[in-house]
């Protein structure tokens, strides 16, 4: 199955209300950003369903996880309604939990497909991810081509298991990418100085919060000063990171805040002591939970030297 680089959403439609609910994986919901989704219940052969999928805006037929930002950090109304119609959004279905009252997370995986496919109709507000069976390298490779996140490789018989992560469902990356949890940031200089300087994360490693390294590239000047706001109101003077190495020069610029934001961070790759090399920054995931920053030896077999 593709994946996209876009917002996971669990989607609450009840048909008869004509009515379509998202929520996200922090537990808020949202539907109200995307207006375009109003009639998402149309697109429905049930009663009530509970999907799960992820929205995406195409540009150009191409997933665009910058514009998609821009479509989550909106808070007037009357924005809303113009990027609905200017960057409006696609919920890109892969699962079904439940149905006309009836829970399927305990079917295999392959029934759960079909009857996504009898009671979902694809429309310009909703598409189904691609998936192969038993021609994953294939696949994997055309995601490749086609530049896209990656995909996720699943046990055709696996349940669906709510909150956890099951080791039968593997991402497996076609950019090396990682979300990770800003701990902190040093005091920036030149132009950056009203800013800051670079970012401090890590992630769950071992269910330990692990320094990974600084990133000091990715944001425009715009989006330094807009970053540097949330940093400065969650600012804190304990160091919040279980396991922590920097040099003395970078400890006299060190400031500390609360490890509540997501990151999702490129880079080159892991050294031997679990640094990044040439990170940069890509977006805030507001979508995710810290405690979803967890890096498993799995992941290790990519991402490091």
């Amino acid at each position: 199955m593709t994946t996209f680089d876009g917002t996971r959403t669990i989607a609450y439609i009840d048909v008869g209300k004509k009515e379509v609910r998202f929520l996200n994986r922090r537990g808020i919901w949202f539907h109200d950003r995307y207006l375009e989704m109003r009639d998402l219940w149309k697109d429905v052969r049930a009663k009530r369903v509970v999907l799960d999928g992820e929205l995406v805006i195409f540009i150009k037929g191409k997933p665009d996880f910058y514009a998609l930002e821009t479509r989550e950090h909106v808070s007037d109304r009357l924005r809303y309604k113009l990027l609905a119609q200017s960057m409006p959004a696609t919920y890109v279905v892969f699962d079904i939990l439940h149905l006309n009252g009836k829970d399927l997370i305990n079917k295999p995986l392959l029934e759960r497909k079909r009857i996504l496919e009898r009671v979902v109709r694809e429309s310009p507000r909703a598409v189904f991810s691609a998936y192969v069976i038993g021609k994953g390298k294939r696949f994997f490779r055309a995601a490749q081509r086609r530049k896209l996140e990656g995909v996720m490789a699943k046990r055709l018989q696996s349940t669906y298991q709510v909150g956890k992560r099951s080791k039968d469902w593997l991402k497996v990356k076609a950019l090396k990418t990682l979300d990770v949890i800003i701990g902190g940031f040093t005091t920036g200089t030149g132009w950056r100085k009203p800013y800051f300087g670079a970012l401090l994360v890590g992630v769950y490693y071992k269910n330990r919060l692990r320094y990974i390294g600084r990133i000091g590239t990715g944001l425009d000047e715009k989006g330094y000063a807009k970053l540097s706001l949330q940093l400065k109101k969650i600012e804190v003077e304990k160091n919040p990171f279980d396991v922590f190495e920097e040099e003395p020069s970078v400890m006299e610029k060190v400031h500390w805040v609360k490890p509540r934001l997501v990151a999702e961070v490129k880079f080159m790759n892991l050294s031997k002591d679990l640094k990044m090399r040439a990170p940069s920054f890509q977006r805030l995931r507001v979508d995710k939970k810290p405690k979803e920053c967890v890096l498993e030896e799995s992941d290790l077999r990519y991402l490091k030297v």
